[in-house]
């Protein structure tokens, strides 16, 4: 009898913990969507902390009332912390940011070690965001050896256990998800189907709950360029995350836990390559329409340049995006373009002449010689770079090359097409010899593009111009009947 009233009382004040820590879940949520410092990692708190909250009216055992207790408190300085991020000017954020970025993650880290000494409520959690992963192959998955996490995988593998429709990963319109490392693995069939790689990082193919196929971008850490790649995660972060657009790669979700940096793409948007991997490899093949037809071609410029001129226009907040190369155009699987690699962009400012930056960002070819010189940074600048693109796809020469005068596509190109000779450095793969009607309308994409490229600023055109000019064009080709093509 002693011993049931004592488990009485025991499961009374589970029942009051977790009634408190649930508050305060609450007001942390509460908190961070007002949060005017470190906005980006007092949502991520938020988002952590709310599927505590979600958990905790589950809980039973009289066992978790301790480690409850001291949640309870990490939780309390959780929240003074965020609110703390509503009140901060922004000179006390330049001069603390760095007490405050460790203030976080001791946060998060105290949250951990709380939630190990939770076994229930640490099984229940990596159960239900595990199960909503199909992986490619369960037999290849390697997963932490915590028995929490060996006990969920189980239960994934053989199908078992429940789905909770609040914990979809995606959702009808794929709003953004924070992943742990264990999980993208898990999606991954731990990292075993690589679709590319180059420098900076290696792209795998992975499979959703849904059956959703998805591109899993995983940065590269290069030692003492790691605080420059931090600073493009977080940047790329902040302007995808809530950017949506029919020409720009859709993100699904992320993941930034301990020396990982991952974004998480649909791969639909991304399954045919770069525009550069199309426009670079010789030869001719009629499977792809990009390195074969001027209207594909010329349809991929309108796409990419109505997602520019979102971008600069549209989008809240306004953004520069200072790294639109071939490279960051990206082909769906219908081939239409998407615009990605936002790493260097950065919000407009309510300037003239330009906005001043520390580094001059961008690719060698593309970055506009006034703003590499002032390090003034405008919408000019990204249409300077549109107006390479152009030029690569008209000529299907790259953006530059070593040991010639001039060593720069826009620097060689743009003269002769200013001189009407652009005949002279068609790309002649999509067609030998143009029709009237086509020839048309490539002088109007290739004048366009000079236009782009013309030395200062503010005499080129907006987005929004050539937005208008790429469209002209393409009605130009599918007036003038361009030759039927089975792709």
């Amino acid at each position: 009898m002693a011993a049931t009233t004592a488990s009485l009382a025991g499961l009374a004040t589970v029942a009051q913990l977790a009634l408190y820590v649930r508050g305060l879940v609450t007001k942390i949520t509460g908190a961070a969507e007002t949060a005017r410092q470190n906005k980006l990692e007092c949502q991520n708190l938020a988002r952590r902390v709310s599927v505590i909250g979600d958990l905790l009216l589950q809980l039973q055992d009289p066992g978790v009332a301790q480690p409850l207790a001291g949640l309870g408190d990490t939780l309390q300085e959780a929240h003074d912390l965020v609110v703390a991020c509503q009140k901060w000017s922004a000179r006390r954020k330049f001069l603390y940011a760095d007490e405050q970025a460790e203030r976080f993650r001791e946060v998060n880290r105290r949250i951990d070690s709380h939630l190990i000494l939770i076994p229930l409520l640490s099984h229940i959690s990596i159960t239900r965001r595990l199960d909503q992963v199909v992986p490619p192959s369960p037999t290849s998955v390697l997963l932490p050896v915590a028995p929490t996490m060996v006990a969920a995988s189980a239960v994934v593998a053989s199908g078992s256990g429940s789905r909770s429709p609040q914990q979809q990963y995606v959702s009808s319109t794929y709003v953004p998800v924070e992943f742990a490392s264990a999980e993208i693995a898990f999606l991954t069939g731990n990292f075993g189907h690589v679709l590319s790689e180059d420098g900076s990082a290696t792209v795998y193919k992975g499979r959703l709950h849904d059956g959703l196929e998805v591109a899993v971008k995983r940065l590269k850490n290069h030692g003492p360029r790691r605080h420059e790649q931090e600073g493009a995660f977080v940047a790329e972060l902040e302007t995808i995350c809530h950017l949506r657009h029919d020409h720009v790669v859709p993100l699904v979700g992320w993941c930034a836990e301990d020396e990982d940096r991952m974004f998480v793409y649909q791969y639909q948007h991304t399954s045919n390559g770069t525009l550069r991997d199309h426009l670079m490899q010789g030869g001719s093949a009629s499977a792809w329409p990009v390195r074969s037809s001027w209207k594909a071609r010329v349809q991929a410029l309108l796409g990419a340049a109505t997602a520019v001129d979102h971008l600069h226009r549209v989008a809240e907040p306004r953004i520069i995006h200072r790294n639109v190369s071939s490279c960051s155009v990206l082909l769906d699987e219908s081939w239409a373009a998407r615009v990605s690699g936002f790493g260097a962009a950065v919000l407009q400012e309510q300037t003239t002449g330009g906005q001043l930056v520390g580094e001059v960002a961008g690719t060698l070819g593309y970055i506009d010689p006034e703003y590499s010189r002032t390090r003034r940074v405008s919408t000019a600048s990204d249409v300077y770079s549109f107006g390479v693109v152009m030029l690569e796809v008209m000529t299907g020469r790259p953006p530059s090359w070593e040991g010639k005068d001039p060593n720069t596509l826009a620097g060689f190109a743009a003269p002769i097409i200013e001189g009407g000779n652009l005949g002279c450095v068609l790309d002649r793969r999509p067609s030998p010899e143009p029709t009237p009607g086509q020839m048309e309308a490539l002088k109007l994409v290739a004048y366009t593009a000079a236009r782009c490229l013309w030395q200062q600023p503010q005499d080129r055109p907006a987005m929004s111009n050539v937005v208008t000019n790429l469209a002209a064009a393409l009605g130009l080709l599918i007036d003038g009947d361009e030759p039927k093509r089975h792709y």
